[in-house]
């Protein structure tokens, strides 16, 4: 007779539990992490970079830098300031291989999408980027939920359409479409607003 073996995979710890780990300077606040974001911020790393070794490299320095930030900061939303910690690092790490000529990812598609909207002159002052910024920042805030879901993931995530139109239950046709009407709406408002394209 075969004994039966039951694996109970234990309950993953809340966000807060974890922050408190990182404050009492616990090392299982990196395992409990891994745990439960491990996957989510690969996939953010992968979205940028688009090799799974620099994404492990980014994974550690991210844990790394999460370590060194809490304390004395005790983030209100864990998992935002995981995805904020990986997506710097992991922008770092692209623009060494661009550097490198190494030829990534997602987001140079994504970002190449946005060119035909932002205009690239003028903004060299601190000025114009921070106005061009709150701009931006009405402009997604004007989207609706469906919306700036979809411009988030494409354009601060670089989540590909295929994956996009999967976490919505859509086709990538609605997907694609949905962005090219997000992408006309923000260039008819920044040239509204004297952002000339060209």
């Amino acid at each position: 007779m075969k004994e039966k073996i039951e694996t109970v995979e234990k309950e993953l710890l809340t966000d807060e539990e974890i922050v408190e780990l990182y404050w009492q300077r616990q090392e299982r606040a990196i395992k409990e992490t891994d745990r439960k974001y491990g996957n989510y911020l690969h996939t953010i790393a992968y979205n940028i970079i688009h090799d799974n070794l620099d994404c492990e490299e980014c994974l550690n320095d991210t844990y790394m830098g999460t370590w060194e930030r809490i304390p004395p900061a005790r983030p209100n939303m864990f998992r935002a300031f995981l995805s904020n910690i990986m997506r710097n690092i992991a922008l770092d790490r692209f623009r060494k291989n661009r550097a490198s000529r190494r030829i990534p990812s997602e987001l140079v598609t994504s970002l190449e999408e946005l060119d035909e909207c932002i205009p690239t002159q003028s903004l060299e002052t601190e000025y114009f980027i921070k106005e061009l910024g709150r701009l931006l920042n009405g402009f997604i805030g004007s989207l609706t939920s469906r919306e700036e879901f979809v411009f988030v993931c494409r354009y601060y995530y670089s989540d590909k359409i295929s994956e996009i139109a999967k976490l919505l239950g859509m086709s990538e046709k609605t997907v694609s479409r949905d962005l090219a009407e997000i992408r006309k709406n923000l260039r008819e408002l920044l040239e509204k607003e004297g952002y000339k394209y060209e």
